[in-house]
């Protein structure tokens, strides 16, 4: 899968792109604010983004995703939100596909990458959906199994 990241850690973002590497997929772009996360997905139209949900300066992940919503560009990229703040997101987020509480492990996160792929291009995904993970916007109809992560555990 060719993926895009918008992450404004550095360390972790390096780390997050050399693990998509590892397990095969294309890292098109790392991007550390809304305006270059929007940039890199309407330049590379990639089928999964990850979008931390607390970018720097106060920005928020959301913030990408409506903005490429609301000019049409969003169409077919699957939307995984990375964050600490999983019910901020559940809350908040008026497009995507899941998000994926952190610490996660490369494991959790191709399962996540995976069923959110699916779901962006209007499949039924035949993955449980990993532990941490929370399926957001499913589309009418749309029924997933459920493994021994379907339901969200948010860290105390």
């Amino acid at each position: 899968m060719k993926v895009i990241i918008a992450e404004d850690d550095v360390m972790l973002a390096d780390f997050l792109a050399e693990g998509l590497v590892d397990l095969g997929h294309d890292v098109a772009g790392i991007a550390c604010n809304v305006a270059e996360a929007v940039a890199l997905a309407r330049l590379h139209h990639p089928d999964v983004a990850i979008f931390d949900m607390q970018l720097g300066h106060g920005e928020l992940g959301t913030d990408i995703a409506d903005q490429l919503a609301a000019s049409n560009d969003l169409d077919g990229i699957g939307v995984l939100y990375v964050t600490g703040e999983a019910e901020r997101v559940v809350r908040e987020a008026r497009f995507g596909h899941g998000c994926l509480h952190k610490p996660y492990s490369l494991t959790t996160l191709q399962s996540a990458l995976s069923i959110v792929d699916d779901i962006a291009h209007g499949k039924i995904s035949s993955a449980p959906t990993p532990l941490g993970m929370q399926l957001l916007g499913l589309p009418s109809g749309a029924i997933l199994p459920r493994g021994q992560g379907s339901v969200f555990i948010a860290s105390t």
